[in-house]
């Protein structure tokens, strides 16, 4: 996992882009408390650790890091499409 900070909250998260189209998040909880969207979302019954669905902006900046290349993504095949015959 590789650390990553949010482009519009400043929020530090670690992140592992294993290929384009699957990323594993790891929250820490001031990272949790700095998000925004994070905050808002508190999760199921505010329980530590219950499912959040994770922060949009967040996500932008994982696609532009990774995009940029001050992200590895381990696996960069793209996956292919479906087989139209």
């Amino acid at each position: 996992m590789q650390p990553l900070q949010c482009t519009e909250c400043g929020a530090r998260v670690l992140v592992a882009k294993n290929s384009w189209e699957h990323t594993s998040v790891q929250w820490n909880e001031e990272a949790r408390s700095r998000c925004p969207e994070m905050r808002e979302q508190g999760g199921q019954d505010s329980r530590p650790g219950a499912p959040r669905r994770g922060c949009a902006k967040l996500a932008e900046t994982i696609t532009w890091a990774a995009t940029e290349g001050r992200l590895t993504v381990l696996d960069d095949t793209p996956v292919p499409g479906p087989i139209v015959q």
